[in-house]
């Protein structure tokens, strides 16, 4: 899924029971939301989990430089 906010795309995920607590999940650098795949038969079942892909990453667009 996406959302668009600001002229910004960021590419997410949002998985689990409705009710549950909620866990996000945030890659390190040069990575994107797919690390978290693993850990997901796990925490799918007792929880919603967010994962997310930070500008530049991923689905999420980058943001004009200069850097």
């Amino acid at each position: 899924m996406k959302i668009e906010a600001n002229g910004i795309s960021i590419g997410y995920d949002l998985e689990g029971p409705l009710d549950a607590p909620v866990v996000t999940m945030s890659h390190s650098l040069a990575a994107n939301r797919d690390m978290w795949w693993p850990q997901m038969d796990a925490l799918r079942p007792n929880y919603r989990v967010l994962r997310y892909d930070t500008r530049g990453h991923g689905e999420s667009s980058a943001t004009d430089g200069p850097y």
